[in-house]
Order: C-alpha cells, then sequence, then structure tokens
C-alpha cells in the first residue's frame, strides 16, 4: 500500500515550513519522522507532497526512498495535494489502497497505521480512518473507487465533504484507536511547544 504525506500548504499560522521543524528530543524534521513512521508500519513506496516551501522541502529526501511530488498548483488548496498524492499512489501497479496522512499530524504511531491498515484490508469500504470517541483523525486511507468522486469537491471544503457523503452512505468505516496522535494537529508555534513538552519533557524548552 502507498503512502502519501501531505505538506503543500503556506505554514502561515506556524512562521516556518512545519516539514522543517525538528522532531522533539532529536535531530529528524517532522517531514523525515512521519515518513519513518509510515515507513516502519510497512508502506511502500512513499512519497510526500509540497507546494509553497518545494525548494526547502525537497533536499530534506535526497537521500532517502520518499519521492518529493510538487504539487504546482499548491494555491488552490490542500484538495489539491490530496487529488495529486492518490494519482501518484493509485499508479503505483496493483495499489487499490492508499493511505494519506499530514505532515502536522506527527506523533500517529506505527502500530496505529499498521492496524488501519489491517482493517482496511478486511474491509468493502472506501474510506478508513481513525476516532477516537466523537473525533475523527489521520491518517485515511482511501480505495480507488472513492478517488474520483474528489474531482466533484469543492476545493473550499476539501475531502471532507467526499468523506462525509460517503459515511452517510455507510461507505466509511470508523476505526477506534487509543493513540492520541491521530488528533493531534500542530499548526501553531503554541501547538508545536506542547507536543515538545508532551515528547520530551519540560527539559525541551531549555
Amino acid at each position: 500500500m502507498p503512502g502519501i504525506v501531505l505538506a503543500g500548504g503556506r505554514s502561515l499560522r506556524m512562521g516556518w515550513p512545519k516539514a522543517l521543524l525538528r522532531w522533539p528530543g532529536e535531530t529528524v524534521s517532522l517531514g523525515r519522522h512521519v515518513t519513518s513512521t509510515l515507513r516502519d508500519a510497512g508502506l511502500s513506496p512513499l512519497a510526500i507532497v509540497t507546494g509553497a516551501h518545494h525548494d526547502q522541502i525537497a533536499p530534506l529526501f535526497a537521500d532517502t526512498d520518499v519521492a518529493v511530488v510538487y504539487n504546482a498548483d499548491h494555491d488552490a488548496g490542500q484538495l489539491s495535494s490530496l487529488q495529486l498524492g492518490l494519482r501518484w499512489g493509485l499508479a503505483v501497479p496493483g495499489a487499490e489502497w492508499v493511505l494519506v496522512t499530514l505532515v502536522d499530524v506527527p506523533a500517529v504511531q506505527a502500530d496505529t497505521v499498521r492496524h488501519l491498515i489491517a482493517q482496511a484490508r478486511h474491509s468493502s469500504a472506501l474510506v478508513v480512518r481513525p476516532v477516537i470517541g466523537a473525533s475523527h483523525g489521520h491518517p485515511v486511507i482511501w480505495r480507488r473507487e472513492a478517488v474520483h468522486q474528489l474531482d466533484q469537491a469543492d476545493p473550499a471544503v476539501g475531502g471532507r465533504s467526499v468523506v462525509r457523503a460517503l459515511a452517510a452512505r455507510g461507505r466509511v468505516l470508523d476505526v477506534p484507536v487509543d493513540d492520541a496522535g491521530v488528533l493531534l494537529d500542530v499548526d501553531t508555534p503554541d501547538e508545536y511547544d506542547a507536543l515538545r513538552r508532551a515528547m520530551t519533557g519540560p527539559a525541551s524548552e531549555s
């Protein structure tokens, strides 16, 4: 199953490309950390979709097996990056599912990803996503048959409208997990500081 990381946004609220932020307690970037998690979970091949900060992000992966896919239409919003990433993944021979996650949801555990993959392979759903209570998060796994519906989606809403429509038809599998990382967005400096404290404790503030 191919794995895609979306990192095409402008990171305006963070003020710095989120893919370049350091994973707490290590020297590796968030971009490298997220792709490593997908690799550890058994996903292959892997790609990161870039956009506004392509020239800064691409060198991070020059010595890896991760393909860098540039979205020239990144100003159109995240939906365009999702569509491009899914097209890349579904071009892989034999691929029927593609897992997609966000570079700013970096704390998902590899075991959680493996669990989602196993659930997808035994499901007739078109979309598989993790849930904690009433909240759903990332990564999201898309079946090939669902992807064409994204072409009709409103760019202002993105893939959420498609997932909601499929859920109303009973074609979305919500997988309960106990991994808080599936809901942990890192969009602002305060949220990044909270991630640092959660991962490494007060010493990370020094």
